[in-house]
């Protein structure tokens, strides 16, 4: 036991605070709130407390410094420890962990806001979400830009003259050139942030009024778009398959076998259907961490069972009701959430056992918890790209897929490119548990002759040669042959599928990309910097050769630029 820090505890005030154990290394280890911090501290040196909690004991022996932060109440205790565990996430706290990114719709910051649907919280503004379904956000943003006429781009608008398809479609309201007005713009996009906070009856009734005034005025083209939003809206709420009140508005959150699962749903929809890892967490773990240090909205009522009345108490003045389900149809919603962890409990099973055989198959050392594919896109040798994607515990894991773009070859070489890729990657990073390669002995021996020029001489791998379905390995045991429908066949196939799109979709940017930048390095008297501006304002080689020379004039403020342009397009129009 170290005494140094048995006699920092022994003088902590008896006050509410945080408390901060780190290691030898300084790394901090664990983070917790207290009401009386000397108490709680001195605990976990107690031998009476290591009989009951192993976790206190591991704590205490690692335990070489220690750390506090007085407080003025315990809410502000519980508040300060979430953001500390989410954004150092000690050893032996419980933390919530995302299984996928999810998707959020985003309002910027500035006069004329923009709509978009991004993964991250990065830019200062407002964030919507997180939804589960990327599906659903776009069916839900096409409806948000037919109903509230937000624009969705990111154009400098002092420099654009007039407005886009999307005005004419009657998807925006073009802000651009001030065909409304500011007052007007904030209304809209008021309106539109009621809705996705739940005010969806409002809206509802909003657009059937409209139709109706419409109606009796005759204007039966006009009331017929509006029937048309209506429709889209209730395709909204079919999309998301599960019936709620119209006027709840409310999260619903099961806690349990090391899961968390919240339903969020507003105005009768359900906009989101999360699943989180959560070892050991409780629901105050997750309420914590998931609406206070990750900085999620918080909706009117929260309905989660297991927590006690002082916990309560403490969130009472941001939701207007937090506890049990109040009704039937709560209590279904509450039951629903359940179901989403037993299902992804039987996921996980399925995936664990197909990885099990998938190791006695493959004769693999290590259980494969980590799979990563590669695999090579050209066109007759030109942009060569390489893609890597991770498989954790049999699902995707995105937010680490990388892509290469393969430069050094002189000619067309796939065995040389898949070499080139694992020299690179893997001077990098960690070997995974097995590495699935896309061909069959010929490529397998250009990846070994990579390896061994790295100094890696111990790792798994296999081929897949896809026109026969068989494995292949690089020592002399026979190919393996497995039926079309065995789950580890089916696993391969799907890992080599996803490195083949991921890579062939690179393949498809750069090549487009090329194919913009050589049409339009045609235009004379036009440099880099101006060409890249052209792109951004007109989108592409036909909006350019389409834009008139006021539109040309406001991008490159330079007439002789704006004449070798126009000289460009009717030269071309003329082909």
């Amino acid at each position: 036991m170290n005494e140094q820090i048995l006699n920092k505890a022994s003088q902590l005030p008896e006050e509410p605070g945080v408390y901060i154990f780190k290691d030898e290394k300084n790394a901090i280890i664990y983070v917790g709130k207290a009401k009386k911090l000397k108490r709680r501290v001195l605990s976990y040196f107690r031998e009476s407390t290591w009989s009951q909690n192993e976790k206190a004991r591991r704590i205490a022996e690692e335990s070489e410094d220690l750390d506090f932060i007085m407080v003025t109440s315990e809410r502000e205790a519980l508040l300060l420890e979430a953001n500390l565990i989410f954004s150092k996430k000690p050893k032996y706290n419980v933390f919530l962990k995302d299984s996928r990114t999810y998707p959020y719709i985003y309002i910027s910051a500035e006069e004329y806001p923009y709509i978009a649907i991004t993964r991250t919280k990065e830019l200062e503004g407002t964030y919507f979400g997180p939804y589960t379904s990327a599906g659903l956000v776009r069916k839900l943003l096409e409806f948000l830009q037919k109903v509230f006429k937000i624009r969705t781009c990111t154009y400098d608008l002092g420099r654009i003259k007039r407005p886009c398809f999307l005005y004419h479609l009657k998807m925006c309201s073009a802000p651009c050139v001030e065909k409304v007005s500011p007052e007007e713009y904030q209304e809209q996009l008021s309106a539109l942030t009621e809705f996705l906070e739940g005010d969806t009856i409002k809206v509802r009734e909003a657009l059937l009024k409209r139709m109706t005034v419409l109606s009796e005025a005759l204007q039966f083209e006009r009331a017929a778009e509006i029937r048309d939003i209506l429709s889209s809206m209730d395709d909204l709420y079919a999309f998301q398959g599960v019936e709620a009140p119209l006027d709840l508005k409310a999260d619903i959150l099961a806690v349990s076998a090391g899961l968390a699962a919240l339903l969020q749903v507003r105005g009768g929809m359900l906009l989101g259907k999360l699943v989180f890892d959560f070892p050991d967490g409780t629901p105050m773990d997750f309420i914590t961490q998931f609406y206070y240090a990750k900085k999620n909205r918080i909706p009117k009522s929260l309905i989660v069972t297991g927590l006690k009345k002082k916990d309560v108490r403490q969130f009472r003045r941001d939701f207007d009701y937090i506890g049990d389900p109040r009704d039937e149809q709560e209590e279904r919603l509450l039951s629903i959430a359940f179901k989403n962890i037993d299902e992804e409990l039987k996921i996980r099973l399925n995936a664990a056992h197909s990885l099990r055989q998938a190791q006695q198959i493959l004769g693999l050392k290590r259980f494969p918890s980590r799979i990563e594919g590669i695999d090579i896109s050209h066109t007759q040798g030109l942009y060569t790209v390489a893609s890597v994607v991770v498989f954790d515990n049999g699902k995707p894991n995105k937010s680490e897929y990388r892509r290469y773009r393969i430069s050094e070859l002189e000619e067309p070489n796939d065995f040389e490119a898949m070499a080139t890729v694992v020299k690179r990657r893997y001077t990098k990073y960690p070997l995974p548990d097995l590495l699935l390669i896309d061909g069959g002995e010929p490529q397998l021996r250009a990846v070994e002759k990579a390896f061994a020029e790295i100094g890696i001489e111990e790792y798994e791998i296999v081929g897949l040669a896809k026109e026969f379905n068989e494995l292949v390995f690089l020592d002399n045991r026979d190919r393996v042959r497995l039926k079309e429908e065995h789950p580890v066949l089916r696993m391969i196939i799907s890992i080599d599928n996803e490195a083949h799109r991921f890579a062939v979709n690179y393949h498809r940017v750069l090549r487009e990309r090329r194919f913009l930048t050589s049409k339009i390095d045609d235009i004379p008297g036009i440099g880099p910097k101006r060409k890249k501006a052209l792109l951004k304002a007109f989108g592409s080689i036909k909006g350019i050769s389409k834009a008139s020379e006021d539109d040309l004039r406001s991008v490159l403020k330079n007439s002789k630029a704006v004449e070798a342009v126009t000289r460009w397009a009717s030269e071309k129009s003329g082909d």
